[in-house]
């Protein structure tokens, strides 16, 4: 990838009238606003208006915008043999993280999140909705495509489990799994995969036990570029973010991998350019936009955040990105953000002597 090449993370606005906001995790579909006839033909349209967006603001990588995905990691669970929809259980979810407060006014919300589906049996790889994700980004993007899924510690936290032993040995055969959707991506044509598996944070023990031969098993003969997106979390379920002292053990982790990129949340929390000497030789996805505020970053703002990082990442390896999905923002504060992004990089751009590409703003 040529230097500084500009992208969001991996979903965009989902407007209100497609989702019904505050109720992600519905399980009976009332999520979706358009009826069942007309729902395909809705989102079809706001995959369009996601890729126009992303490319009228000048971003170098677009996604589909993760606009068909009720969740960003239980929407690949009915492609993968071994899983009950019908056996949900009430799981709740333990984070070791501490640096994160969440929001206590989405009771109703964080129920419906324990309700997990049940692991019964062997798991396999069956089939895949990204593959027809990718296949309609391909056909309407004009730019570099990025096809994002989820990673196996984050999936395995999203499950309850009747099945395997121990954990290790389900999140091992997730991994397996998830290398087949990978190669199903791959052998389809995409410029980027990126696999968003902040439980690499959220659990950092386990990850010292397991987290590299997991990430080896998920990218093993996988040689379309593969970036590894570790956040905080959506700022949506979060009242406030700061900088959680483990972090840089993750981006440690990750450079004694074969994965060839990091995408790091970098500013919401207060990241400073100390925290990239972790990622050693590695491709780094810099989180320049929050999603925690409706405030509009300036360029110079962003400009000023990319040349510290510039001091220790050097330009061929860095990328100006989001901290992380932009779903639930207003549509306008999503695409001034975006905007922003673009704008601050080109004025990096020009003092480093790049070219700056045609359809990017200046």
């Amino acid at each position: 990838m040529p230097p500084l090449r500009t992208q969001i993370v991996g979903s965009y606005v989902k407007p209100a009238w497609l989702v019904r906001h505050g109720h992600e995790h519905h399980h009976n579909g009332s999520w979706w606003r358009p009826e069942a006839d007309v729902l395909q033909q809705a989102q079809d349209d706001v995959v369009l208006l996601a890729i126009h967006e992303q490319e009228r603001a000048g971003l170098d990588v677009v996604t589909d915008g993760e606009i068909r995905r009720q969740h960003y990691d239980r929407h690949f669970v009915s492609g993968i043999g071994g899983i009950s929809l019908e056996k949900v259980q009430d799981k709740e979810f333990q984070s070791e993280l501490k640096s994160k407060t969440a929001r206590t006014d989405l009771g109703d919300l964080w129920q419906n999140f324990r309700m997990s589906p049940t692991i019964t049996g062997p798991l396999e790889w069956v089939s895949s909705p990204a593959i027809d994700e990718l296949r309609f980004v391909k056909k309407h993007a004009r730019r570099p495509v990025k096809a994002p899924i989820v990673g196996p510690m984050t999936l395995y936290d999203r499950l309850a489990d009747d099945y395997y032993q121990r954990p290790e040995d389900a999140i091992m055969a997730l991994a397996g799994v998830l290398n087949r959707e990978l190669k199903e991506l791959q052998a389809e044509g995409t410029d980027l995969l990126m696999v968003a598996d902040p439980a690499l944070h959220f659990k950092l023990s386990r990850s010292r036990e397991i987290g590299k031969p997991v990430i080896e098993r998920l990218l093993e003969g996988i040689t379309t570029p593969v970036v590894l997106h570790v956040c905080y979390g959506y700022a949506k379920y979060s009242s406030s973010k700061t900088i959680n002292p483990s972090y840089p053990e993750v981006l440690r982790l990750l450079s004694e991998t074969s994965v060839q990129a990091m995408s790091i949340e970098y500013e919401q929390p207060g990241h400073t350019p100390d925290l990239l000497k972790q990622a050693g030789d590695k491709h780094v996805h810099l989180g320049l936009i929050g999603m925690g505020s409706h405030e509009i970053e300036t360029p110079e703002h962003i400009a000023g955040r990319l040349r510290e990082a510039l001091k220790i990442v050097p330009p061929e390896r860095l990328h100006p990105s989001t901290d992380c999905g932009m779903w639930f923002l207003p549509r306008d504060v999503a695409r001034a953000k975006i905007e922003a992004l673009v704008k601050g990089t080109n004025i990096v751009r020009r003092e480093l002597g790049l070219d700056i590409p045609d359809h990017a703003i200046r």
